[in-house]
């Protein structure tokens, strides 16, 4: 039994969705633990975050209408994911009420960047944009997506993520200007 991943063929050798998985995890593992991180700016909650969406894939493989690529599907389950987190309530009680900066602050208190990352004075002025551009900027700069398959994992228009992209440039350049 064979599936298809990216146009390739791959062969299954138990038949079952277990070495669908494998291999999906191997292609795709590393890269949606940093999309995790540049969302979460927290290295342990990114590989939490990891293991749910690959649990999410295993449960839900039979499913997959194939309306887009495995990779775009597994970084929207992954954004998802991330902004659930962000919205649940466990997380909140880590915020003191009313402290809008609070989560700026908690990130850069507690991350801890993956070692597969770079770390550089770009990556942390990165890491120090607010979300919306952050994203964006890791998913064309970091992952090498383009606009269109990042519009798709962010549910905004390509349109949408070129007018991000500009405005964070703009933003990590004045960035950078300052810290001269």
């Amino acid at each position: 039994m064979s599936f298809l991943v990216e146009g390739q063929r791959v062969e299954q050798r138990d038949g079952g969705p277990c070495a669908q998985l494998e291999y999906l995890m191997r292609r795709f593992g590393s890269q949606v633990q940093r999309l995790a991180y540049y969302y979460l700016r927290d290295q342990y909650q990114a590989e939490d975050i990891t293991q749910e969406v690959f649990y999410r894939v295993y449960k839900n493989l039979d499913r997959f209408r194939r309306d887009s690529s495995y990779y775009t599907w597994i970084y929207r389950i992954t954004v998802n994911l991330c902004r659930d987190h962000l919205r649940s309530a466990a997380f909140r009680r880590l915020i003191p009420y009313g402290d809008n900066g609070a989560l700026e602050m908690l990130g850069d208190k507690f991350a801890n960047p993956p070692a597969l990352v770079e770390e550089g004075e770009v990556f942390q002025r990165v890491m120090e944009l607010p979300l919306k551009y952050r994203l964006v900027i890791a998913l064309y700069y970091f992952q090498e997506l383009n606009t269109t398959e990042i519009a798709q994992v962010l549910n905004i228009t390509p349109g949408n993520v070129r007018t991000r992209l500009c405005r964070a440039r703009a933003m990590l350049k004045e960035s950078l200007k300052e810290g001269c």
